[in-house]
């Protein structure tokens, strides 16, 4: 889920040591200068879990390890999240999901409206949950009766100046870096930071026909080149002999 395909560069190395005529430079093989990671997006797939959310468009879930500090922020495209013990939507592994203002989502399991002068204060843990919808734009709502329908919060999407270049940690999870950029959170739909499908979430971006005829060509041409080679050795045998 929300997995995003890598793709390696390659680079000729020369050995600049060595002349062997005016502009000439001498092949000392390939090297790998770069991992990147594609974000492109990938397909979507209905789950009908509310707690279930796919991006549509570039930003990313961020997200919080409580235990390391307000500093230490993750960011993923895997949102198959769920409420924790103390209530805040989270992902299995224990990480919050931070709102467009940086603060986790909490939804409390009871909760009633309390109004005084006319203002909303907050909870009084009398009416018990009863549904929880989550907008395009981020907006959770969270029911309590027949009629009591609250926003505790919006989830939170950030961008990077590339973020192809973050770096990953694995299980879908990233940090940003000086060449990535640092993520600027805010709200869904926002400065193209896509909006939320919540009920939904997003596959891998690997096409799997794409792959096996990209990986066909590349043992085409490694068997073309091992031919090249054995023929080369062979002429250079009949010449020594």
């Amino acid at each position: 889920t929300g997995f995003k395909k890598r793709e390696a560069s390659f680079a000729d190395v020369y050995v600049s040591s060595v002349s062997v005529g005016v502009g000439d430079r001498v092949g000392s093989g390939v090297i790998t200068p770069e991992i990147r990671v594609t974000s492109s997006q990938g397909n979507l797939k209905q789950t009908g879990d509310v707690l279930d959310l796919a991006i549509e468009g570039q930003g990313m879930f961020t997200l919080l390890d409580t235990n390391a500090g307000l500093d230490n922020k993750l960011y993923t495209r895997d949102g198959s999240f769920s409420v924790d013990q103390d209530g805040d939507i989270a992902t299995t592994e224990g990480y919050k999901v931070m709102s467009s203002t940086g603060l986790p989502i909490r939804i409390p399991p009871r909760a009633t409206g309390v109004i005084r002068d006319g203002e909303f204060e907050g909870f009084d843990g009398a009416i018990a949950l009863t549904g929880v919808v989550i907008r395009p734009d981020g907006t959770v709502e969270a029911s309590y009766g027949p009629k009591q329908v609250f926003a505790v919060g919006k989830v939170g999407l950030s961008t990077f100046a590339d973020a192809n270049l973050l770096t990953s940690v694995g299980q879908n999870l990233f940090r940003e870096n000086p060449r990535s950029g640092q993520g600027q959170l805010g709200e869904p739909v926002v400065d193209g930071r896509g909006k939320i499908h919540s009920g939904a979430l997003e596959m891998s971006n690997t096409d799997m026909t794409d792959e096996m005829a990209r990986l066909i060509k590349a043992q085409q041409a490694f068997s073309g080149s091992s031919r090249l080679m054995q023929s080369e050795g062979e002429m250079i045998r009949r010449l020594l002999g």
